[in-house]
């Protein structure tokens, strides 16, 4: 990311504002400089050996003489106690005490007077470093930035010059020193934004940045070392380098744009990162690539942000009104208002609220519409997105008066519905509401926040008459209050839409939060949790919350669900590692994978073996097939290593073959292999949606409030593989349905939700041209001779080329050879054995019983479908006697002959 400042460097003195010893007559010792809307900036601290060997001796000998004089005060202080001691602490508070002139009391009032001058020289010290300067709150989004020259800065006000170098905090600064000299140890010609990078590490703030992003301190010390070989060795004297000053400069814009008081390491930090390609490929050689080190820069501001909050909550709360003075600190009381609502501008006042992340747009999108004249809005979108966060935001807003004119001086009062109508009748909560507007009447300063305003529609006045309190709302709209309300889309439509309220509220949407905005919304959330669980967050932790839970937790909306996982997450944690731990994303991944019964977490050693020989297990259920089972095998490998397409099914197959060749029991090995059970499958015979007035039953009749068999099921359940039985019988409008989701991986019920199919495995099968299949095999062609065919000729009156191309792969499956089906008979079998085996009883079967079976059980036509009713009759039926006669027990063999007869081994020994 290219500098933002691009401060102009005097060629002259190469940005030290120095030549020959005196001060530069090119850029007057302003050294580098940048014009800032309507400010001159320059860095005024020369940055070589003997400015920062004299800076350091300066620090020194305030800290030595600050420790003298705090040694000195302690002393006074002892001294007062000896004399309390002996004369009493009771004599303490009498005059004679301290005018009997003892030279106690004489060293104490000089004690006394020496911490005065130390708190002063305390004070003294905290304003050497100026404040950055305060960016008005009415200046545009981003400010101006353009290049100066020497003579104008120098003909600009006094006030309007700013040194720069004064705002830099003290450990910042001290990292520019330390720079310089690691850049003056290692020979190097300038100070680069590696130099810069190294010192930087050292400072706490960026310390803790770097344990967020999990990152190994030892390899990122490597590859520094490896970055700093490249540099340029000495030939001159020792400098700045452009990309250092535009680091600089870039470090003050950023608090200038963020309204911060001075310039802090994380500052810093963030514009040598930005600014230098170098220190880029850096960080993301470890693992840190640009925009995850983003995320957490803001986490870490956020961090410092709620401290901030903390200390000057904890100083306002003790400078509130109490007594019958509003809260306002106005001289007209509230107290109906005050008894069913909450302030959320006098919370927010003492830093009760989080900082506002990630919603600057919809806080935009409603001071528009109040400055547009409607004045009444409100937010709608699902639970969980953050409604109420604006509300808490609007609320921080309007203490800082970062808000249009017409909001400025006012509070944001909460209503809570449900205290109002409790333990009240319809009559009582309508006089309730009147005495509330009556006192916000009188105010004249109150902004009426109602959360989930369904709550007042349809809350009839007693006696019969109907009269919703929201009836009465919408006349305070009309006379002139302004409400900021929240509703669920759903409650917007059924209660709100419609109603008197609804026609006096302009509607603001709040989508669900995406990608990076997301995660900085969880960032600025999971500050509780780490208190309350005395543990701490990875950044991978937080970016996995959202990742996952956004793909696999599909019945809730982010941020709420990330957030509920990480609550999940660390008491899991806390209980198995124990207070202290760090939480990992690999952590995480396990409870959303213990939720969604999917694997998500890393692939492991044992795992990766099992997928690398994936045919190999399915084959073990499988026979023959090999095309297919390959197919298969290699989407669940994609899958599993996250390299298909998100915003698709995991996979989309149409197996065409006869029946009986094994299609159904792929697509069952596929849902144990994947899914983890069989039982994870929906299975749709397509033959029952033949007309066009079935697609209501898949999906739901229109103005239904419940969707259809197939979007239920998989809303219900998201991680599924979805079989299409003898899709080719269904109506064309049904495969149209199928279209969108094999494109688009959603589907719209009647009820008007989106159901999201990206977690699914699709497979269609289809008799379709099973007699050109059996032909092509007897004329000795391959499979893919005869798939070219059935796509060129005989799959066209069943289905459009546009809804083949849909499909991954098109899997011709080949009729059985017989040697094929004596294999599928031992599985079968196999599959009889283990049943038995709860019985402790072992099953058997000689080579020729077994062949025997599968001659009875093969049909050309039918392929492998009769043997197992062969099967049940022959050898399930006979073993059920057996075992009703009780002429078996535990450990005995079976062992099936040919002609269906079972001789029966007792077991040996006891």
């Amino acid at each position: 990311m290219p500098s933002l400042s691009k401060p102009t460097v005097c060629a002259d003195c190469q940005g030290t504002g120095f030549l020959h010893g005196r001060t530069c007559p090119a850029c007057h010792g302003y050294a580098a400089a940048v014009a800032v809307d309507d400010l001159g900036l320059f860095f005024g601290s020369r940055v070589d050996s003997f400015a920062i060997l004299e800076r350091k001796t300066e620090r020194r000998a305030r800290g030595i003489v600050d420790f003298a004089l705090l040694i000195f005060g302690l002393a006074g202080f002892a001294l007062f106690i000896w004399e309390a001691t002996i004369k009493g602490f009771d004599a303490a508070f009498t005059v004679r005490f301290w005018t009997q002139g003892t030279i106690r009391i004489f060293l104490f009032w000089i004690s006394a007077a020496v911490d005065c001058y130390l708190a002063y020289r305390l004070i003294r010290e905290t304003e050497r470093t100026q404040r950055v300067r305060s960016r008005p709150y009415s200046a545009g989004a981003e400010p101006v930035i353009r290049p100066i020259v020497w003579e104008e800065l120098r003909k600009l006000p006094a006030k309007s010059r700013i040194d720069i170098s004064k705002a830099f905090s003290t450990p910042a600064f001290q990292a520019l020193e330390e720079a310089y000299e690691f850049a003056n140890r290692q020979n190097h010609q300038f100070i680069s934004p590696v130099h810069l990078f190294a010192a930087l590490l050292a400072s706490p703030h960026v310390g803790f940045l770097v344990a967020r992003l999990g990152i190994n301190a030892e390899k990122l010390k490597d590859t520094v070392w490896r970055a700093l070989e490249r540099e340029t060795p000495r030939t001159g004297a020792l400098t700045v380098s452009p990309e250092v000053f535009a680091a600089i400069f870039d470090a003050y814009l950023d608090a200038y744009r963020e309204r911060r008081a001075d310039v802090r390491p994380i500052e810093f930090f963030a514009a040598t990162v930005r600014g230098s390609e170098t220190v880029q490929a850096v960080l993301d050689t470890v693992g840190a690539p640009l925009e995850k080190v983003e995320n957490v820069i803001t986490w870490v501001r956020i961090v410092d942000d709620i401290r901030e909050k903390y200390r000057a909550g904890r100083a306002r709360a003790r400078l509130r009104p109490k007594g019958p003075v509003g809260r306002a600190m106005t001289a007209v009381a509230t107290p109906m208002l005050d008894r069913y609502s909450d302030d959320m501008t006098e919370i927010a006042r003492v830093g009760g609220y989080p900082p506002f992340v990630g919603r600057e747009k919809e806080m935009e999108a409603v001071f528009r519409v109040i400055e547009g004249g409607r004045g009444s809005i409100i937010l709608v979108g699902p639970h969980g997105v953050g409604k109420e966060t604006i509300l808490e935001g609007l609320a921080e807003r309007m203490v800082e008066e970062d808000v249009p004119a017409s909001l400025r001086d006012k509070r944001l009062i909460s209503l809570s519905v449900p205290k109002l109508v409790s333990g009240a009748t319809p009559a009582e909560a309508a006089e309730r509401l009147q005495e509330i507007f009556y006192d916000i009447a009188r105010a004249r300063n109150v902004i009426l926040a109602v959360p989930n305003i369904q709550g007042l529609v349809g809350v009839a006045v007693g006696g019969g008459r109907a009269l919703d309190l929201a009836e009465i709302l919408a006349s305070g709209i009309e006379r002139g209050l302004t409400v900021v309300a929240t509703a669920a889309p759903d409650d917007y439509a059924a209660a709100v839409e419609r109603s008197a309220i609804g026609r006096n509220l302009e509607r603001v949407d709040i989508a669900e939060p995406e990608g990076d905005q997301a995660i900085r919304i969880v960032e600025s959330k999971v500050g509780g949790i780490e208190y309350q669980n005395r543990m701490a967050f990875s950044y991978d932790a937080v970016e996995k919350a959202v990742v996952l839970s956004d793909r696999y937790l599909q019945d809730r909306y982010l941020p709420e669900k990330a957030i509920e996982v990480l609550r999940e997450v660390a008491h899991a944690v806390r209980t198995k590692r124990g207070e202290k731990a760090v939480v990992t994303g690999e952590d995480v991944a396990a409870v959303v994978s213990e939720k969604a019964k999917i694997p998500v977490t890393a692939v492991t050693e044992e795992e990766s073996a099992k997928l690398m020989r994936l045919e190999e297990e399915m084959h073990k259920r499988i026979v023959g097939q090999d095309e297919a089972v390959t197919a298969v095998a290699a989407a669940i490998r994609r899958a599993r290593a996250e390299l298909r397409a998100e915003n698709r099914p995991i996979a989309n197959f149409l197996f065409l073959g006869p029946t009986g060749v094994g299609k159904t029991e792929l697509a069952k090995t596929v849902a144990d292999v994947y899914f983890g059970s069989e039982e994870r499958m929906i299975r749709l015979d397509m033959s029952e949606y033949q007309d066009q007035a079935s697609i209501y039953r898949m999906i739901g009749a229109p103005g239904a409030t419940a969707g259809g068999i197939l979007t239920e099921a998989v809303r219900n359940q998201p991680f599924t593989l979805l079989l299409l039985d003898e899709i080719e019988k269904a109506h064309p409008d049904i495969l149209n349905v199928f279209l969108q989701v094999m494109d688009d991986g959603r589907l719209t019920d009647n009820a008007g939700r989106v159901v999201d199919f990206t977690n699914v495995i699709l497979i269609a099968t289809s008799n379709a041209g099973s007699p050109a299949i059996q032909e092509g095999i007897r004329q000795g062609k391959t499979v893919e001779e005869i798939k070219q065919q059935l796509l060129d000729a005989e799959l066209k009156p069943y289905f459009r080329p546009e809804f083949l191309n849909r499909f991954d792969g098109v899997i011709v499956f080949r009729p059985l050879t017989s040697d094929e089906i004596v294999s599928v008979a031992r599985l079968m079998l196999l599959g009889v054995a283990k049943q038995l085996e709860a019985k402790s009883i072992t099953l058997q079967a000689t080579e020729e019983a077994v062949r025997e079976l599968a001659g009875a059980g093969f049909d050309p036509v039918f392929g492998a479908r009769p043997l197992r009713r062969v099967i049940q009759e022959k050898v399930q039926d006979a073993i059920a006697t057996i075992l009703l006669q009780q002429k078996v027990g535990r450990r005995d063999i079976l062992i099936l002959e040919p002609g269906g007869k079972i001789r029966i081994e007792k077991r040996e020994g006891f």
